[in-house]
């Protein structure tokens, strides 16, 4: 089995478990040198009778709950699913992953119909998936989580944009217009800076 990290982007993660997102990115190439197509993974999709296993670190001991829906786009795959809390494994995964220490996630797959280009980038075509992980340090260098923390106040706002690449004025900035946005009190003031932030 290979493992293939995502651009992933954590869009619900609640306290009773139930999570979903963007499980495998489609059109980059990740750090180990694979570009997974869209449409790769319909065919695998199409034969499972069974929810798609979610893993802690791809630890096949360390099952933490189940994928029950998917849905592929140009983007990736999109799935829907929920974290066992009655299980050790997966109270430590939901604990870790609001802490900021498992950061993306990750697919166990086997490729089925791949081609290496000169520069040594495999295109994958079709493939075999078998499960996807909650990882710590996830193959895609472009996988990023969030939406984990609760968001309460401009601070946590700014905290959330200085972790994400602002600098520490430009978050304290953003996070206080993002703050009246929400509480309806925007000003018509233009937020500088660019990245990604999920309030």
């Amino acid at each position: 089995m290979e493992y293939a990290g995502s651009p992933f982007e954590i869009k619900q993660l609640s306290d009773s478990g139930h999570i979903e997102g963007l499980l495998a990115g489609f059109g980059n190439v990740d750090l180990g040198g694979d570009k997974l197509l869209p449409g790769c993974l319909a065919k695998t999709l199409a034969a499972r009778t069974s929810p798609l296993p979610m893993l802690l670190l791809h630890d096949m001991q360390r099952p933490i709950g189940a994928w029950k829906e998917w849905q592929e786009s140009a983007d990736g795959l999109y799935v829907k699913g929920s974290m066992t809390l009655s299980t050790r494994d997966a109270q430590e995964a939901l604990a870790l992953a609001k802490e900021g220490a498992l950061t993306g996630l990750s697919i166990g797959w086997k490729p089925t119909k791949a081609h290496r280009d000169g520069s040594g980038v495999r295109t994958v075509v079709e493939a075999d998936l078998y499960e996807g992980s909650l990882v710590a340090v996830p193959m895609n260098d472009r996988t990023w989580v969030a939406s984990v923390k609760s968001i309460g106040s401009a601070r946590d706002i700014a905290e959330l944009l200085q972790e994400s690449g602002f600098s520490g004025r430009r978050a304290k900035a953003a996070g206080g217009a993002a703050r009246k946005a929400l509480n309806g009190q925007t000003d018509g003031a233009a937020v500088e800076g660019g990245g990604r932030a999920n309030l």
